[in-house]
């Protein structure tokens, strides 16, 4: 039996009828989002503006869920004083120290699973849509901050993107057509890690919407700056307040605290 006919496929003829399905359309794992969009400007000037990297100079800032630390390692040769990548995967963290001592910064950009010091900035990039507990996330960097300080954050794509479900989207919107067995069961065939659930892959997948991280940010402590969609280009003309969940590429968000 291969592998992705596992106990879910056995479980339900209908979920097997599906990974049928997804293996004839998609043999072998998609290559979605890879990250050429942001060769012409950079990740972060893409997802965060123009002016972001002058307005860390000079500041502490505290990259949540840096992953590999390519944005903190960014953050620091564009002048932060000190600059500390968080993340709870100890191999990333690992990458992110040899590339920061090869780029000869590791004494301002280090790597850390846990951080006692408040600071004056938190970026959150690319992560809303993944944390098990975003509510609690975004708890956490509060108070991770000084009073006065800013969390920049940047996520998508949201739930209801065309590519939403991530490496499940073998077509646009395919994970909320494909039911999440099916999905995880054509995942198995190039995955190992057993995961049953769209949170248990790698990285997490929570559903994350619009209005439930408006929700989270009203609901919060911190005082909002900004809260912005930006539209998929090809779809700009389409985006409005009742297509957004449909229609928006990324959500950003400034939010102080007092």
């Amino acid at each position: 039996m291969p592998v992705g006919e596992s106990k879910s496929i056995r479980r339900s003829p209908w979920t097997g009828a599906q990974y049928k399905l997804l293996k004839m359309i998609a043999p072998k794992e998609p290559s979605t989002m890879d990250g050429s969009a942001f060769l012409a400007k950079g990740k972060l000037r893409t997802l965060l503006g123009d002016g972001f990297l002058e307005e860390i100079r000079g500041k502490t800032v505290i990259d949540f869920g840096c992953g590999e630390g390519s944005e903190a390692i960014q953050m620091a040769l564009a002048g932060a004083e000190q600059v500390t990548g968080l993340d709870i995967q100890t191999p990333l963290l690992e990458r992110g120290r040899v590339r920061a001592k090869e780029a000869g910064i590791a004494e301002r950009c280090r790597f850390v699973t846990a951080v006692d010091e408040p600071s004056d900035v938190v970026t959150s990039i690319d992560a809303f849509e993944h944390f098990n507990d975003p509510e609690g996330a975004l708890a956490i960097m509060y108070g991770l901050l000084r009073p006065g300080g800013r969390l920049i954050v940047s996520f998508g794509p949201t739930w209801y993107h065309p590519l939403g479900g991530h490496l499940f989207s073998v077509f646009p919107w395919a994970h909320l057509v494909f039911s999440e067995d099916a999905l995880i069961a054509w995942r198995a065939d190039f995955k190992t890690d057993g995961a049953t659930k769209f949170q248990e892959t790698a990285g997490g997948l929570n559903g994350m919407t619009i209005n439930r991280f408006e929700r989270m940010v009203r609901n919060s402590p911190f005082e909002i700056e900004s809260l912005e969609e930006v539209p998929i280009r090809t779809l700009r003309r389409l985006h409005s307040k009742w297509t957004r969940e449909w229609t928006t590429a990324i959500v950003r968000a400034r939010l102080r605290k007092p």
